[in-house]
């Protein structure tokens, strides 16, 4: 079954074959052989370093390097990997804390909240907060509680996306375009994202707060219970979410690759008709191949019939995985970005899904930047296509 991940080059860097072969929360001996063979090549580690960095799994390559590495990996590298797991280890139990203090919160001030990946996945597929990358704290709520939610969190911390002041029109405006708003803590170090859905645009259907609330189960966070969404959504999610980011940091390709390892008997025809509901198929479908190329997962008979089906699907795994291979995934060529809102609206569900990712390319993010009145709003339409060539000439001219 490996022709279905042809596009996967047979010369990968051996820097990135190392850590794609750390990437396993229990590494079969297979697997650890594999580990030691790399880590004995000529390895430029410099390189890898920055590699790790870029897709964010140091905790993950720094603990199998240590337990399979050998004396080969130099100390000033496995100096600097333990520097990064220990300050992320820090983090995560920083966040795990913080997270059940504002679910609590929230709960306190009869407002439903969910956690989203963060603290809560790390342990349901890690089993262990230091092995995931630690970075904001995600939380679900309902639209119409985002305007309390956003009270009670100011207590402590301050909104930094939008960070300009809204008028109520353009409030709603960005309701409907976005699906969360950026914190800051007092203190500088914490960040919570707090969602109102789960993409932005296209709000996958049946994985409102409600729906997902019904069918949670619950895990232990720092000493609390806290809900967790359903394997099947989490499923559904991970794969919506980094479809949506083009699978450009592999961690979140492990998230996905540990959920089916730990969970082998998933069924999955009923999983690809809860997907076809949602309208999120085809981001199914890419994340389970990018899984089965990269990360050797094995892949799931009925997502092999569907693929094979739908040649769409290759082409959007080929994006992705370029996508992966790119030094930074920030800083991305303007027609690669507009490559990439090709196929997100060749992926949509519904004709109106494809019209609001219309609106966000024409709108783009110039609004983050400075504030217009309600009543000239229209304005961010036609000043777009001259920020943008103001920003490229300016991004050339720094590069000269």
């Amino acid at each position: 079954m490996r022709e279905i991940c042809s596009f996967i080059q047979s010369n990968l860097a051996v820097e990135m074959r190392l850590i794609l072969a750390c990437l396993r929360v229990t590494p079969n001996a297979k697997e650890a052989r594999q580990i030691k063979g790399l880590s004995r090549t000529d390895i430029a580690w410099p390189e890898f370093l920055r590699w790790v960095d870029r897709h964010r799994v140091a905790p993950l390559v720094y603990t199998n390097l240590s337990r399979y590495g050998g004396k080969t990996v130099p100390s000033a590298v496995m100096s600097a990997l333990r520097f990064r797991y220990e300050k992320n280890a820090r983090r995560g139990l920083a966040n795990a804390a913080e997270t059940v203090r504002l679910c609590q919160l929230f709960q306190e001030n009869v407002i439903p909240v969910l956690p989203l990946k963060g603290s809560v996945l790390a342990l349901q597929v890690y089993g262990n907060l230091a092995l995931r990358h630690a970075g904001d704290i995600d939380l679900l709520v309902e639209p119409n509680k985002m305007e309390r939610a956003h009270l009670l969190l100011q207590a402590s911390y301050r909104r930094i996306e939008p960070d300009l002041l809204v008028t109520p029109s353009q409030h709603r405006r960005l309701l409907r375009l976005l699906h969360h708003f950026k914190y800051l803590h007092d203190q500088g170090n914490l960040r919570v994202e707090l969602h109102w859905r789960l993409l932005d645009n296209q709000p996958p259907r049946g994985l409102d707060l409600a729906r997902l609330a019904s069918r949670v189960s619950s895990v232990m966070v720092a000493g609390s219970r806290l809900p967790a969404i359903s394997l099947s959504d989490n499923l559904l999610y991970l794969c919506a979410h980094g479809g949506a980011h083009f699978w450009s940091r592999l961690f979140w390709l492990v998230d996905l690759s540990e959920m089916m390892r730990a969970n082998p008997a998933v069924d999955w025809q009923h999983l690809l008709a809860l997907a076809g509901k949602a309208g999120v198929l085809r981001p199914l479908a890419q994340g389970v191949i990018l899984a089965h190329g990269l990360l050797d997962v094995p892949l799931p008979e009925a997502i092999r019939a569907y693929v094979l089906q739908d040649q769409l699907v290759f082409y959007l795994a080929r994006v992705a995985y370029r996508s992966m291979l790119r030094p930074q995934p920030e800083t991305r060529p303007f027609f690669t970005s507009l490559l990439h809102y090709q196929c997100r609206i060749r992926c949509a569900h519904s004709f109106e899904d494809k019209l609001q990712i219309f609106h966000e390319i024409l709108l783009g993010k110039d609004w983050k930047n400075f504030g217009l009145p309600s009543s000239l709003y229209i304005l961010y339409y036609f000043l777009r296509p001259l920020l943008w060539l103001h920003r490229n000439l300016q991004r050339s001219w720094n590069q000269a």
